[in-house]
């Protein structure tokens, strides 16, 4: 049968960088782009309680003061750099509530690229790095937290998403530097650093040097807001202080603390069971990473992924004073873990439900599903995603 005209120019091969790609593989991802950026478009309107409770007033006396004069003050419980962004969003638009958003959505845009680089140094597919992209662009989670919600969390997890592709690539500084920034925007970074450590215990990659970079970008991340008048001391302080601004065990988010009543606004034995749930957080931490590094193994990239997952879910499951939002990191890396194993996906969309499901009171003010359900439920995909790491350990010893 004679090849069609459109199948030859779908055929052409484009490469961009080191990566080769054919002309539907392009006309595919333009199409995703477009396609994302209207579903995103038509949530812009809708306005949430945070926006109008908090975003709406930071953005008015960012405005009063005239932009990065603010800075000078402490406007809202952020840290320098988002408010950095503010202060640029409010000289390109007067809609605070779209150019809040549209920043937002410029980082799902990044977050998937990363995400593509990260499965292309990892399978040289291409297909399977597109698709992907295309499973972060269109995860409801994503979705919601950026367009519905006008949240930043993808801010700081595109950031720790590049900080993966530099550590796929055994590029240290790299790696850690974008650490460092995912820090400078969010203390929910330290959610990866777990997993950092394990990989230095097994002297994969990762440089304890490199770990400096951390507080070293975080430093020179304030230095602009310093420098237009804000005390030094406050700019430095600014995570003890929200450390200390919610004592709820829970704020909404299905951990081991909704089970035992802590969830917010109960708060039964907030400080005792905070304190211990702690420490109980970095011993099985710690149980992981003894494990992992008496162990004679093979580091392949897929465990690697699944060691990652695995940890930041423990680490969020456990923690105290977790909010509805701090899950949101797992359900990138499981977007990476499912695409390497299209036989885990489900594993992927159940973290993504669990998501959705902890998103809703706060969105909609309704609890589909008791929040000790949801925990429960969460607690199997953590078990389910942790035998599957032992699993591969097995599957990857090295005979002694």
């Amino acid at each position: 049968m004679e090849e069609r005209i459109i199948d030859r120019i779908m055929a052409i091969r484009v490469r961009i960088g080191k990566v080769e790609l054919k002309v539907v593989d392009l006309l595919f991802i333009m199409c995703l782009f477009i396609f994302a950026f209207i579903i995103r478009w038509k949530l812009m309107p809708i306005e949430s309680a945070d926006y109008w409770g908090f975003l709406e007033d930071w953005m008015k006396q960012i405005r009063a003061a005239g932009g990065f004069p603010s800075l000078n003050q402490q406007i809202s419980n952020y840290t320098s750099p988002y408010m950095y962004i503010m202060c640029i969003i409010s000289y390109i638009t007067d809609n605070d509530l779209y150019g809040l958003k549209m920043a937002s959505i410029l980082f799902d845009y990044l977050a998937s690229i990363a995400v593509f680089l990260i499965l292309y140094q990892i399978t040289s597919n291409v297909r399977k790095s597109i698709l992907g992209m295309a499973a972060l662009l269109l995860s409801p989670t994503v979705v919601l937290d950026s367009a519905y919600w006008c949240q930043c969390d993808i801010i700081y997890t595109a950031f720790i998403l590049f900080a993966l592709y530099y550590f796929f690539k055994d590029d240290s500084r790299r790696c850690l530097i974008f650490v460092g920034i995912s820090f400078a925007f969010k203390l929910q970074a330290v959610f990866i650093l777990p997993f950092l450590l394990i990989m230095w215990l097994k002297k994969k990659t990762v440089k304890l040097r490199d770990f400096l970079w951390i507080p070293v970008v975080y430093v020179l991340s304030a230095l602009p807001a310093w420098m237009m008048g804000r005390n030094f001391k406050e700019l430095m302080m600014v995570y003890f202080e929200q450390t200390n601004t919610y004592p709820w065990g829970t704020l909404e988010y299905p951990n081991i603390y909704a089970l035992l009543g802590e969830a917010m606004p109960d708060m039964r034995h907030a400080d005792e069971v905070s304190g211990a749930g702690t420490f109980m957080a970095v011993m099985l931490l710690g149980c992981i990473a003894y494990y992992v590094y008496t162990k004679k193994i093979k580091l392949t990239k897929e465990l690697m992924v699944t060691l990652a997952l695995f940890t930041v879910a423990v680490t969020v499951y456990c923690l105290p004073h977790m909010h509805d939002r701090y899950g949101f990191l797992i359900d990138l890396l499981a977007i990476i873990y499912g695409m390497l194993r299209v036989k885990k996906l489900p594993v992927t969309c159940g973290f993504m439900v669990i998501s959705i499901l902890t998103f809703m009171p706060y969105l909609i003010a309704v609890h589909i599903v008791p929040l000790q359900y949801v925990s429960i439920a969460l607690l199997g995909l953590i078990v389910y995603v942790g035998v599957d790491f032992y699993k591969q350990i097995q599957e990857n010893a090295v005979c002694e």
